[in-house]
């Protein structure tokens, strides 16, 4: 039997949470709940075998919480950027101890380096996405038409400043006004046919 309810249905069959919940308003949870929530799905992420020590294994848990921390995230989206980078890190130091086994079979370590290498690639990708959140992310400039006057100085190459405002000068020569450029002038523009 087909369900003729008066009401549409918004958005498939999701609830609108943002209007019956207010933020936090009805749920009770505490902030050390919040914080324990997040703690575990940081350890989730970590491979950590049964056979380490306690300490080990808390050095490996606090390792991890200690590069999540580093990472400063603001606000949810980098949080779960930051966590899922932090994943991302320990399963491709995993795979590198893999293919570092000394029992490790030549395919067995080929296919570890392999999954290291996309893992690595990923994290790449996630450093760059945080970075572009974070309004950092690599710009480029074209410029078209430069008009340097006599008692200017150019700069003629790439022009490229690294992070965090490090500047990398690369190919770039300086343009001194004494030196003949080989521009044309208006008198050579007319004599030209």
């Amino acid at each position: 039997m087909v369900n003729k309810s008066s009401k549409p249905k918004q958005n498939g069959s999701r609830l609108p949470v943002g209007e019956i919940l207010s933020a936090r308003g009805a749920l009770d949870a505490s902030d050390q709940q919040i914080e324990a929530r997040k703690l575990h799905e940081i350890v989730e992420l970590l491979w950590l075998p049964e056979i380490l020590s306690e300490e080990e294994m808390s050095a490996r848990i606090l390792r991890a919480l200690d590069l999540y921390e580093d990472l400063k995230p603001d606000g949810s989206a980098e949080s779960m950027l930051a966590a899922q980078m932090v994943g991302t890190h320990s399963a491709a130091l995993d795979c590198l101890r893999r293919a570092a086994n000394e029992n490790q079979t030549t395919v067995g370590r080929d296919m570890a380096l392999k999954h290291a290498h996309k893992l690595m690639a990923l994290y790449t990708q996630q450093l760059a996405a945080l970075d572009k959140h974070r309004g950092k992310g690599r710009q480029k400039v074209t410029v078209e038409h430069v008009h340097v006057h006599p008692g200017g100085q150019a700069v003629v190459g790439n022009v490229e400043t690294g992070r965090r405002g490090d500047k990398d000068l690369h190919d770039a020569e300086p343009i001194d006004h004494m030196k003949d450029v080989s521009t044309p002038t208006k008198a050579a523009k007319k004599r030209a046919p």
